[in-house]
């Protein structure tokens, strides 16, 4: 049995969940519960739960300060976050730490098992891995490796390492490290996972280009010679990559750059496992090297978030009018313009879902049908959260947005001039610009706006001014100062909204609210 220890200073919570989940149908043992992240702390070391269920609003230590705890004593358990509050920031801080999940209260109880009956496959690859190591008959080589390979070997005297170098059969040559890490093994069974470390290891034996070695939770090849050009890879590396599909994996590859002779070794281990950190942003199933980073990698430094405001705009109004073909280029340039503000990881994914909550707040005040669609479809916050590539995270994204576009099209909400009309009177305050709306219809600009005054009689420009001035007057008639309404009404500059306003009322803004 895998065992739980539930964490929240609420005894109906605790109670509720060790009573109402099946935890021994799905192969859990609920070993104790805690109310505060002290007792929790020492239950801890007595119980050496598996999973920990800990709420995030507790008295004395909190949540969060628990699970730094923890992982400063170098807990492994998995860690199911609890909380009563929508909170980013908390989802944020509390990926630093390693934790695997963010559920809110109340907890619906089909989505704790699944990810209890996901947790459970990932245990047990977990310990098929640890079982590699004991099972494997020349361990003293994989302790040899640890040796040469882990940080602390920086540590050990050069003439030590040298000696574990030979004792691995290696000479003295430059040589390189490559790093694998599987983005999800749960995809694997046990049986597969051991096939693939013993392809692996005979597909490297084959080749005569390294050493392979296995460091949980990475595997490696020691390149006896440092990869000179990508072009160079292929004799050895594609075959890998048909080993890695075969088995139905995804993975992230880096070679962590030369070094002069295996005894330095650790230097090159130490960057392709930093690199190996940041995979997020490189594409699935290649292999990257020290050279060929992002430079957006370099920073890991949070940055304050920003969606270009335009780019935003035109991906709502494709959305809003049911044209899914534009969604995905929209994405991605907003992709490409976060990457371009070194943002991080973490950044990326919190960008995402403030982007997608807002479109979907702004469409659900307007739209019923999107008030149906979000009943049904909540933000995919899960998924983006533990997106393992930037690409899965932009599939989510893409596909959330059309599902949208696709719900307000089957409105059937009549021709485009109706529905240009229906947006201006809806987004008179936004930036609409016709060449934005002809790219979305896939109409010429001039086309389009010779359509638009044949149908309503007035240019474009001239039909918003009008939906503008007439808003204006009603924010007039509330006593409203003559710049907040400018500024509510879609013109940044007052001036030029004074203007405006004559031209169409023949009176300042300001002799028109004294005349109410």
């Amino acid at each position: 049995m895998i065992k739980v220890l539930i964490v929240d200073d609420e005894p109906k919570i605790r109670e509720g969940m060790r009573t109402f989940i099946p935890w021994e149908e799905t192969g859990y043992q609920v070993v104790d519960t805690a109310s505060n992240g002290f007792e929790a702390l020492d239950k801890y070391h007595s119980l050496k739960p598996d999973l920990m269920i800990i709420d995030i609003r507790m008295p004395g230590m909190d949540g969060l300060e628990l699970i730094a705890e923890l992982r400063t004593q170098g807990s492994s358990s998995h860690i199911l976050i609890l909380s009563g509050y929508a909170d980013f920031e908390y989802a944020k801080r509390a990926m630093a730490h390693q934790v695997d999940g963010y559920l809110l209260k109340p907890v619906d109880d089909d989505e704790l098992i699944t990810y209890l009956d996901n947790l459970r496959n990932t245990l047990k690859l977990e310990n098929q891995f640890r079982q590699w190591s004991k099972a494997e008959p020349d361990r003293n080589k994989e302790t040899l490796f640890h040796a040469l390979l882990e940080p602390q070997a920086e540590e050990a005297s050069i003439m030590l390492r040298i000696k574990h170098a030979q004792d691995l059969g290696l000479g003295q040559e430059p040589c390189e490290v490559v790093l694998f890490k599987f983005s999800d093994i749960t995809e694997a069974s046990p049986e597969a996972l051991d096939l693939l470390r013993a392809k692996l290891s005979k597909q490297v034996q084959l080749t005569g280009v390294g050493v392979f070695f296995n460091i949980p939770p990475y595997v490696g090849i020691l390149l006896y010679k440092p990869l000179q050009d990508m072009e160079s890879y292929e004799m050895w590396f594609r075959p890998l990559v048909e080993i890695f599909r075969n088995v139905g994996l995804d993975f992230s590859a880096v070679a962590g750059g030369g070094v002069e002779g295996p005894e330095v070794a650790t230097i090159s281990f130490n960057a392709a496992r930093e690199l190996l950190e940041l995979s997020f942003f490189s594409p699935k199933n290649r292999l990257m090297s020290t050279s060929s980073a992002l430079p957006n990698m370099e920073l890991k430094a949070f940055k304050e978030l920003s969606v270009p405001g335009e780019v935003q705009t035109r991906l709502q109004l494709a959305v809003e009018t049911g044209n899914s073909m534009m969604i995905e280029p929209l994405v991605l340039q907003i992709s490409d313009e976060l990457d371009i503000s070194q943002m991080d990881e973490t950044g990326i994914k919190e960008s995402f879902v403030l982007l997608l909550s807002g479109i979907l707040a702004r469409l659900e005040s307007v739209y019923p049908s999107i008030r149906l669609f979000a009943a049904e479809h909540s933000v995919p916050v899960g998924e983006i959260y533990h997106s393992h590539y930037l690409s899965d995270l932009l599939e989510h994204a893409v596909s959330y947005l059309q599902g949208m576009a696709s719900q307000i099209s089957s409105e059937g909400r009549g021709n485009e001039i109706k529905q240009i009309t229906e947006l201006i009177h809806v987004r008179y305050n936004e930036n609409l610009k016709l060449e934005t709306l002809s790219e979305l219809f896939n109409y010429n600009t001039a086309y389009l706006g010779k359509m638009f005054k044949n149908t309503t009689g007035e240019y474009f420009n001239t039909y918003l001014d009008k939906v503008r001035i007439e808003n204006a007057k009603r924010f007039l008639e509330k006593g409203m100062k003559v710049y907040e309404v400018a500024e509510k009404v879609g013109y940044m500059n007052a001036d030029y909204f004074n203007a405006k306003f004559r031209k169409y009322e023949g009176v300042s803004p300001s002799s028109y609210r004294k005349g109410v």
